[in-house]
């Protein structure tokens, strides 16, 4: 009895000190999340089948919440604890409120590529930006699983690559739709499993880049159909009513917009988000057979 007894008072204490640990841990995300959004955080995506936030930076600490791959991520602390984890928080869909935790760098990209300067814009901002041309028909020059070889005899040589394990991307900048695009190929094990494209044409007015977003998800809606993911997503509702100012909400890191279609073996992504005044506006193209195999 003594024994079951002692054995009960000790699981009592553990189950305290784990809660008292979860009421410090959500006063830091208070202050944290508070501070982050007037210090303009890093934007990172989620690029393993699933990310697990922990309490701690250790993999045997309580997971706070499981984030699938293609959500956004945001820096809650410039730190980085035990050299490879990093302290982030997560607007969860379903539960409509801010989570973070600690999760490991190599489950992530950053948002803004870091691209060779040849491949950089002047950096000059548009004032009135060129026309989306959507008549403008473009389609992946490319096939799932094709080797580096054929993707050379389709696109020409590339003009930066990088290599990090099993992973090589290789870098190109093309017109599409009277936009100047970066576009990025990415090689598992020697077979093609996605492709992205950043914006690189820079706009003086936010604004500019939430009309292009609307408009080429009207012309992907028209053409494959209703999005199987289709989110707005406010970090802080300051300006939430004041349509004016969402591109200022953007640019600052407040507001971010997601959709995605499943076509054939294909699933199309769109992200629309911002830090520090930069936007990132990402197309990104998956072959479904590979998602849950590699991470980017």
């Amino acid at each position: 009895m003594r024994k079951d007894r002692l054995k009960g008072e000790g699981l009592a204490m553990r189950k305290k000190a784990l809660t008292e640990r979860l009421i410090i841990f959500s006063l830091i995300i208070l202050f944290v999340f508070a501070g982050s959004l007037q210090a303009q955080t890093k934007k990172y995506q989620v690029v393993v089948p699933k990310a697990n936030l922990h309490l701690e930076p250790d993999e045997k600490s309580p997971v706070v919440v499981t984030v699938p791959a293609g959500e956004v991520l945001s820096q809650a602390s410039a730190v980085k604890f035990r050299h490879d984890w990093i302290f982030v928080y997560y607007i969860s869909p379903d539960k409509d409120k801010t989570l973070a935790g600690y999760v490991k760098q190599q489950m992530l990209r950053k948002l803004f590529p870091e691209v060779n300067s040849i491949l950089i814009s002047s950096g000059e901002q548009d004032f009135q930006p060129k026309e989306l041309d959507l008549n403008q028909k473009y389609e992946l020059p490319i096939f799932w699983g094709m080797t580096q070889e054929k993707l050379f005899g389709a696109e020409g040589k590339p003009l930066a690559q990088e290599k990090s394990g099993e992973t090589e991307v290789y870098q190109y900048r093309r017109e599409i739709m009277n936009k100047q695009c970066l576009i990025e190929y990415i090689f598992w094990r020697n077979e093609l499993v996605s492709a992205r494209y950043h914006l690189l044409d820079s706009y003086a007015d936010n604004n500019y880049y939430i009309s292009d977003y609307l408009k080429i998800k009207n012309y992907l809606e028209n053409r494959f159909g209703q999005p199987v993911n289709d989110r707005v997503v406010w970090l802080d509702p300051t300006y939430q009513n004041k349509n004016e100012y969402w591109g200022k909400a953007l640019g600052s890191g407040q507001l971010e917009f997601h959709s995605s279609w499943v076509v054939g073996d294909t699933e199309v992504a769109l992200i629309l988000t911002g830090s520090d005044n930069r936007v990132a506006f990402v197309a990104e193209c998956v072959g479904k057979r590979y998602k849950s195999f590699f991470s980017n």
